[in-house]
């Protein structure tokens, strides 16, 4: 038993197994039912067509004149059997008997049987009534199906009868013949029903990239749960820009109710490029994001859109974070390399006696001044500013490189947060390429000018370094562009530009007394409304 139940299992599994058995199983029912009545119904209708025929070729007959005439004289020559087997010749009709008043047959096939009376006692509603109707009885050929017809003389009298019969075995023949034809089309029905069940579920299968349905439920569950695991916000469209599918993220994001809906209009322009697009900015209700934009395609026809936005503020927060910990990794590092260094020369000053410049190098002082660190705090009264130049000016002092607050500088109000929250980005990346380009210098030392008067908050930084290649100056804010070495991102000046632009602030390069100037322009107040 579990051996069969084996054998059959394949078809509660695929697609194509469970069609092929439905359609088969559906024609196979009908065949069987057609079966069983078909006979039936082609037998009423057969005998409800030859009986319409004989009762009709009765009725000609007992109109003709030639017949009247010949029934009314009784027929004393003989003349009407040879008439009416001359008829019968010409018609398919098994029988056509003619009988007077009395029911006594005038003609018959079987001429031996002529002058007998008709068998049968069918002829009362054509002598008492002149009807003309359709009887079943048994006469002498068998069972039969008739065609029963009064025949009136020239003063409208009752003279005789005419029945014209079909036996019922040839009614069933004809059945037969009609049923086994009727269901060689039903069997073939059958073989098309398959072959196209076949070709029905391969394009069905096809439609759904091959996947079976318990493999696409399985799928919408992981997609469903995969969405939703995801920190990004994802929205797919079609091609006019509705939305088809969001997660939760996005629901929060834009304030999307139900579906169908539009996205963010910010948003949609791009959609509706069916374009690919990647870590571009799009400002959707005064809050920046980055966004990828990728078209779905099917059968190479670019079927809708997927986006995935993520805010901007919380990229910047990575980022930092990362950079914050390379930058930690590199001075834990360094400071490995310069304290062994360091053990190594006192020990040889140790072991060869000089114990005067051990001590010396001991007691030598490592860290910064810190009174430096107070004129920062004194002159630079926005919390945030501060604290990325004192941090910066430990990661140079560390780097061997010198930071100089340019005594002009000056930051007398605290910074709008809605600006103060993107400087980390922006002074970050450029103090640090700042430091790095000093780094290779002979002078070594970076200049930091910063001011709030006027309409704008200035940053100037000033490096030491060899300056900026012309060939490379319109490049280095380019997504991905880096002089540094694959280790490197390269998203650092990009990241700059596009929080600016979005700012409503610039950035510019240029030529210092030592190296490289770079002045960074942003408006006081609230963010610009696009």
């Amino acid at each position: 038993m579990n051996q069969t139940l084996k054998k059959f299992s394949f078809l509660r599994e695929g697609l194509l197994p469970k069609i092929l058995l439905f359609s088969t199983m559906l024609v196979i029912i009908t065949l069987l039912t057609f079966t069983l009545f078909l006979s039936q119904i082609l037998k009423e209708l057969m005998e409800e067509q030859i009986g319409q025929r004989a009762l009709a070729i009765s009725q000609t007959i007992s109109m003709m004149p030639e017949v009247i005439d010949l029934v009314e004289k009784k027929d004393p020559e003989g003349k009407l059997q040879e008439f009416i087997s001359y008829i019968e010749r010409h018609i398919d009709a098994e029988f056509i008997v003619i009988g007077d008043t009395n029911s006594i047959r005038l003609t018959h096939p079987n001429k031996k049987r002529i002058g007998h009376k008709m068998v049968g006692e069918d002829n009362d509603l054509a002598f008492k009534y002149g009807m003309y109707y359709i009887s079943k009885s048994i006469g002498t050929l068998g069972p039969s199906i008739r065609g029963k017809s009064p025949i009136f003389n020239r003063h409208g009298d009752i003279i005789g009868i005419v029945s014209v019969g079909y036996l019922e075995k040839q009614v069933s023949q004809i059945v037969e013949q009609y049923r086994h034809n009727f269901l060689s089309y039903l069997y073939g029905a059958l073989l098309i029903t398959i072959f196209m069940a076949f070709v029905l579920s391969k394009k069905i299968k096809n439609s759904l990239l091959g996947y079976e349905p318990k493999e696409i439920s399985r799928l919408f569950l992981e997609k469903e749960a995969i969405l939703n695991a995801v920190k990004e916000a994802i929205i797919a469209t079609d091609k006019e820009g509705h939305i088809t599918l969001f997660n939760e993220v996005a629901k929060n994001y834009f304030h999307l109710n139900e579906m169908p809906s539009d996205p963010p209009h910010a948003l949609q322009k791009f959609l509706l490029t069916c374009k690919e697009l990647k870590d571009i900015n799009i400002d959707i209700d005064n809050t920046e994001y980055i966004c990828n934009l990728s078209p779905l395609v099917h059968d190479d026809l670019t079927i809708g859109m997927v986006a995935s936005c993520r805010k901007k503020e919380e990229i910047d927060s990575l980022v930092w974070e990362l950079t914050r910990v390379k930058q930690y990794s590199e001075r834990l590092r360094e400071k490995k390399h310069e304290f062994s260094n360091l053990l190594h020369l006192i020990s040889g000053h140790i072991q060869i006696g000089e114990y005067d410049q051990a001590i010396a190098l001991i007691s030598q002082d490592h860290i910064p001044d810190e009174k430096i660190i107070e004129r920062f705090q004194s002159v630079i009264y926005d919390s945030v500013v501060a604290s990325i130049f004192i941090g910066k000016y430990y990661f140079a002092f560390d780097k061997g490189v010198k930071i100089i607050l340019d005594e002009n500088s000056s930051i007398q109000e605290i910074i709008d947060p809605s600006i103060s929250k993107h400087l980390l980005t922006i002074l970050g990346n450029i103090i640090n390429n700042a430091i790095d380009a000093a780094a290779t210098s002979e002078k070594k030392e970076v200049i930091l000018f910063a001011t709030d008067i006027g309409n704008d908050i200035i940053f100037d930084i000033e490096d030491s370094g060899g300056g900026i290649q012309d060939d490379i100056r319109e490049r280095i804010f380019e997504k991905g562009f880096t002089t540094k070495g694959e280790l490197h991102s390269g998203y650092g000046l990009f990241f700059v530009k596009s929080t600016l632009e979005w700012l409503g602030g610039f950035i510019s390069i240029g030529k210092g007394n030592y190296g490289t100037i770079i002045s960074i322009h942003i408006p006081k107040g609230s963010l610009r409304n696009d």
